[in-house]
């Protein structure tokens, strides 16, 4: 009869199951450890990526987030958890989030859409947006990746913009820095009617009207050179072998060692303000022509009229110097018949009366002066209007040589006072030269 397991047989299953259990234990710390390690790993690599993760809770929360995130909004990571993503968004793009997140969480694959964040420092930018579903131990979660694109939007942006501007009604061509044409725009073969697959690949010099020499192309060039453009005016030549005007502007593109890399050309056909511009001239030269002939007409219609009107002004001097002279005639025949004779008698009636004989003698001699310069302009009062009346008669006496005391005598006035009015006769007459005689000035004073 066999007796059961001994005790000592039972120790030792119970050393191996011991020994097993070490092992497995040793080989779960090592599981353990490797673990840890991993983990720390990913939270390194989540933590430091370069993309910017979150993790948001089924109500739109930031459950985690990375340092990429928080600099990309522009806020340290620890702010943002447990925060709404919804609160870094353009006011304009919430309604769109809440949309795009209700539909996200009900699919099963990768959601993508764009939106426009808020930054802090109220700077917006453009980002894509990855998201996916994942269930964690908090329970179901939406893992979200960002992407900056501001950069590149903005590039589509401009590159948009120019190529909305190349297609204006001007003609563009861009060139490489040998003047080969690599590019052309519709309004290119539209002015020139040479089509893309003709013009491009060869020197825009097939389009040289013949109108301007080398010099002219050498001076664009060295312009360009120079300043970096040339604007003007030149004559350039269609397919159909039209010469026709275009204001053209050449620009060289430089690259940051300003070396030229290529070149734009934008010009514009301006046949039509050429025309204008030649048909203004053209009417401006008939209305200037009509102008002077009209002015010739009216000139010669004036020198007809001028001559008509000197011819009768001739005629009307002449009467009046006809008239003139008979009045002067009969006013001499008139104060010789009626005067004259009366004087004769006076003067043989005053026969021993110097004085008396004197005043006739100068009556006679004013009279007669009278007589001569009727009707002549430049009379004795006239030449000698600034004098006062009493000068006027001494200067007269003066005239007839009379001496001071003479005249004193005649005028009844004191030879001093004579003295006097001489002085300011010579003086009111210019006679500063005490060699200039006063009776010989007085007498070729004309009558």
């Amino acid at each position: 009869m066999n007796s059961g397991p001994t005790s000592e047989s039972v120790l030792q299953v119970l050393h191996l199951h011991k020994l097993e259990l070490e092992m497995q234990n040793h080989e779960l710390c090592r599981a353990y450890a490797a673990l840890d390690t991993f983990r720390n790993h990913y939270v390194q690599l989540y933590d430091f990526s370069p993309a910017s993760l979150l993790t948001l809770t089924c109500n739109g929360l930031i459950l985690n987030a990375n340092h990429s995130c928080g600099k990309l909004i522009g806020i340290v990571r620890e702010r943002l958890l447990d925060t709404p993503f919804a609160k870094y968004l353009s006011p304009e793009e919430t309604n769109r989030w809440h949309l795009f997140f209700k539909n996200a969480q009900i699919q099963s694959v990768r959601q993508h859409c764009e939106l426009s964040l808020l930054r802090t420092d109220g700077k917006i930018i453009t980002v894509t947006l990855d998201c996916q579903n994942a269930v964690s131990a908090d329970g179901p979660v939406t893992l979200l990746s960002l992407t900056d694109i501001t950069e590149r939007v903005s590039q589509d942006e401009t590159r948009r913009i120019a190529a909305t501007a190349f297609e204006i009604e001007d003609g563009m061509i861009f060139t490489d820095a040998d003047k080969v044409i690599l590019r052309l725009n519709n309004a290119f073969t539209r002015i020139t009617g040479y089509s893309a697959h003709e013009a491009i690949g060869k020197k825009p010099t097939f389009l040289r009207s013949g109108k301007h020499d080398a010099e002219f192309y050498k001076h664009i060039w060295s312009t360009v050179a120079e300043k970096g453009y040339w604007q003007g005016e030149i004559w350039d030549k269609r397919k159909n072998g039209e010469i026709f005007p275009l204001s053209l502007t050449v620009t060289a593109v430089v690259d940051k060692e300003t070396h030229i890399t290529q070149y734009v050309g934008s010009f514009r056909d301006i046949s039509l303000e050429k025309q204008l511009e030649e048909n203004t001239l053209n009417e401006t030269r008939v209305n200037l022509e009509n102008q002077v002939s009209n002015s010739q007409d009216a000139l010669l219609k004036s020198t007809q009229e001028i001559m008509d009107i000197n011819t009768a002004l001739r005629v009307l001097l002449k009467q009046q110097k006809s008239d003139k002279d008979d009045a002067q005639t009969a006013l001499f025949q008139e104060i010789k018949a009626t005067v004259l004779p009366f004087l004769k008698k006076l003067k043989g009636a005053s026969t021993g009366r110097r004085q008396s004989t004197r005043l006739i003698d100068i009556i006679e001699i004013n009279l007669t002066n009278l007589v001569t310069s009727f009707g002549n302009p430049e009379t004795l009062s006239t030449a000698l209007k600034q004098l006062t009346p009493t000068q006027i008669q001494v200067a007269a006496l003066i005239r007839q040589g009379l001496p001071t005391k003479l005249i004193a005598s005649t005028l009844n006035i004191a030879p001093g006072t004579i003295s006097v009015h001489r002085k300011q006769i010579r003086k009111k007459l210019g006679l500063d030269n005490r060699a200039d005689n006063l009776q010989i000035y007085l007498k070729l004073l004309p009558d």
